[in-house]
């Protein structure tokens, strides 16, 4: 094989360790509410722009000074919807997004211990949904197991890849955020530019 067909990977990003504590004596530990972990909270934070669609959203309210509209599964948690993220943009105008925020339970074994077995019903056509909704310029944060992310969808492109490092004997958390750097012929009316 040739070596110019051969894809490299983006380099990962940044790397963050786990462990220590905050300010507040707290201790900084990725748990079931990934948003409570101060790393996770800040990285999302800052990528922030316009109107977010936090899309599993949990219990943890991010901070952004625009609207954030919180969908989470579970029915009994605080949230505007409660919708599966596998049909979600039936439920939105296209492209009414500037930032989706994914951070499902990993796989079904997580779901099953941390989150009453409430889990997305299909990842990647939850990933096609984001697709739909997200703007041009608009960006995907995507948490999980892998660095896949928006790689499907060539209109985005990686910004950023943070590794969550929880230590020796457990897998890094993975955080791609990928924009949308390109229309789709669906938002140029057939124009491929």
């Amino acid at each position: 094989m040739p070596s110019e067909a051969i894809e490299r990977p983006e380099p990962v990003t940044k790397l963050v360790s786990n462990g220590g504590r905050d300010p507040d004596g707290s201790a900084r530990m990725i748990g079931r509410w990934t948003f409570q972990y101060t790393p996770a909270r800040r990285l999302v934070e800052k990528n922030l722009t316009g109107r977010v669609l936090n899309a599993c959203a949990g219990k943890t309210k991010l901070r952004h000074d625009g609207e954030i509209v919180r969908n989470d599964l579970n029915p009994d948690l605080d949230a505007d919807t409660h919708l599966d993220v596998a049909t979600i943009a039936d439920h939105f105008d296209p492209q009414s997004f500037d930032t989706v925020v994914f951070d499902p339970p990993f796989d079904q074994k997580q779901a099953e211990e941390k989150y009453d077995g409430l889990h997305a019903s299909d990842v990647y056509s939850a990933l096609e949904q984001f697709n739909e909704l997200v703007r041009p310029d608009g960006a995907v944060i995507v948490f999980g197991w892998n660095s896949w992310g928006m790689r499907s969808f060539h209109a985005f492109e990686r910004e950023e890849t943070v590794l969550l490092q929880r230590g020796p004997i457990h897998r890094d958390v993975i955080v791609t955020v990928d924009r949308r750097t390109s229309s789709t012929l669906a938002t140029n009316g057939g124009d491929p530019r």
